[in-house]
């Protein structure tokens, strides 16, 4: 009769639950076995283009051993063991061939030659082995047993009977007796029995075979997992800071000490009278003239926002004398006051990013469709959001929302400015600006401050971050390959996968704000 193939050998297998040996290099099925590498009929996914490949009987025992584990896992620990994968594609129509759910399957080749399985090697005993086994050997002892054996009965009767053996001790000398030494022996015997036990004697036993067999085999098979010194070892744990809580425990106990030990009462520091409050910058009301003495200083006076020439100029000009009446203070009219000059104006320029974007009508992103792509972070053409009614507007405030650093649950919004006619600009707003979205033609920059020779825009991009945005499957343009632009990809059809292209664009040009452009507001 034909012999089975090894793949239908194992979808039986597995079907009826039967056992599948793994013995040396070979996978035994009763009978008949296979070698680990032995390919079967079962094809790769998307290997025909080429060659066809196959998978190896080895690949999937594994996976059936390993169906419960989920894909990656089961793709690392095949790999740890130099184990074919399945491929995921193939995981589960394979599945449901070998479990039976599934007659047959498009992917099994049946005009491919295969392996034939080989005579399984014979595992089983011969007929008189089991009487051999039966009737044990008698375990032969050595001189070294024997004497090993001996000193291990007489230790464990000493331990019995609380005293040590003189049968077997030697006078050392005249003044050391049998008996004395005997003595000597039973007081190291009565103080061992309180520490802790030593097992040398038990493992030198198990070592030379003194149990019984049950013991031996059960020994002989133990994996010692901890011991006496690793139990208290820890391998997570410091304790660095013991020392430092040692002393602060001493130094709290030495505290308690300072008592008085007449009256077993606490001694407390004698109440130190309060001292007068002394000069604060932001109390000087409490200052009146008359605490100037004559030395007529206006307590109320400032020098702030003078120059040096102002404030000699006030100085030298007389303070008039203040007007005592019924012991109390009144200030004097000044009739004409000191011109004191106002401090400059700080710089109040905008601190808003400023965002560019193509004004021609290939591009992607343009001022029509804006803010939908980098705020709501969805894709509309901007040929639709014309035909809905959206005009034309030179420039827009678009919001970045972010989660909140420090409350979860919250987000903060940045408001962002975008123009799509960059020549309007003041140079004042050029300072501004963090980023543009460039279509590819370089008359987009003409007549952009910084552009070099030729209408090249190398230089601004040294400056401004730049951002093509363009379509999966669209070509890329020459002029986008050699300068410095992140390419945004987006999808023509799948609008989900929008807000994450555009999180990036929001990632990077978070990143190179904070290193260029600290001082704006983001």
């Amino acid at each position: 009769s034909k012999m089975a193939d090894c793949l239908s050998l194992l979808r039986q297998y597995n079907i009826q639950k039967k056992e599948i040996v793994e013995r040396d290099d070979l996978i035994v099925f009763d009978n008949t076995a296979w070698p680990r590498n032995a390919r079967t009929n079962y094809t790769v996914y998307k290997s025909g283009q080429t060659a066809k490949e196959y998978y190896t009987l080895e690949s999937l025992l594994f996976l059936l051993k390993n169906v419960g584990l989920s894909h990656p896992m089961y793709v690392q620990r095949a790999g740890n063991q130099n184990i074919p994968v399945i491929k995921f594609p193939d995981r589960r129509g394979l599945l449901a061939y070998l479990n039976g759910e599934l007659d047959t399957s498009p992917s099994i080749d049946r005009s491919v030659h295969l392996e034939m399985g080989i005579p399984a090697p014979s595992s089983k005993r011969s007929n008189d082995e089991p009487h051999r086994e039966a009737v044990k050997k008698p375990r032969l002892e050595s001189e070294e047993m024997r004497a090993d054996k001996q000193r291990l009965v007489v230790k464990l009767e000493a331990r019995k009977e609380g005293g040590a053996i003189t049968d077997q001790i030697r006078s050392l000398s005249d003044t050391m007796s049998v008996e004395k030494i005997a003595a000597i022996k039973a007081k190291r015997l009565a103080k061992k029995r309180q520490t802790i036990k030593t097992d040398d004697d038990i493992d030198r036993v198990a070592d030379h075979g003194f149990l019984d067999d049950a013991t031996h085999s059960i020994l002989k098979n133990e994996r010692r997992h901890r011991t006496r010194a690793t139990v208290i070892q820890s391998s997570t744990k410091t304790f660095s800071n013991i020392f430092s809580l040692l002393q602060t425990v001493k130094a709290r106990e030495e505290g308690k000490l300072h008592v008085d030990t007449g009256n077993k009462q606490p001694v407390f520091p004698e109440a130190k009278p309060l001292k007068p409050a002394g000069y604060n910058r932001y109390g000087q009301e409490r200052f009146g003239k008359e605490a100037t003495g004559e030395f007529r200083i206006d307590t109320t006076g400032t020098y702030h926002g003078m120059t040096l020439k102002t404030m000699t100029e006030v100085a030298s000009k007389p303070i008039p004398e203040p007007v005592h009446s019924n012991d109390k203070i009144q200030r004097q009219d000044i009739t004409k006051p000191v011109d004191v000059p106002k401090p400059h104006r700080k710089d109040n320029r905008s601190r808003t990013p400023i965002i560019i974007v193509p004004a021609a009508a290939t591009s992607l992103i343009t001022i029509y469709n804006t803010r939908e792509l980098l705020e709501d972070y969805r894709y509309i053409p901007s040929e639709d959001r014309k035909k809905a009614g959206a005009k034309k507007v030179s420039e827009l405030v678009i919001q970045r929302k972010k989660p909140h650093p420090s409350i979860s649950g919250q987000t903060i919004t940045s408001p962002f400015k975008v123009v799509d006619n960059p020549l309007r600009l003041s140079p004042q707003e050029w300072k501004q600006v963090v980023a543009v979205f460039v279509a590819g033609p370089t008359w987009q920059f003409k007549g952009w401050p910084g552009v070099l020779s030729g209408g090249s825009p190398v230089d601004i991009f040294s400056k401004t971050k730049a951002f093509h945005v363009k379509f999966d499957e669209a070509k890329l343009d020459s002029n986008i390959q050699k300068w410095d632009v992140e390419v945004l990809q987006i999808s023509k059809t799948k609008r989900h996968l929008d807000k994450a292209s555009m999180l990036r664009f929001w990632d990077i040009l978070e990143r190179f704000m904070t290193k260029n452009f600290s001082d704006l507001r983001f």
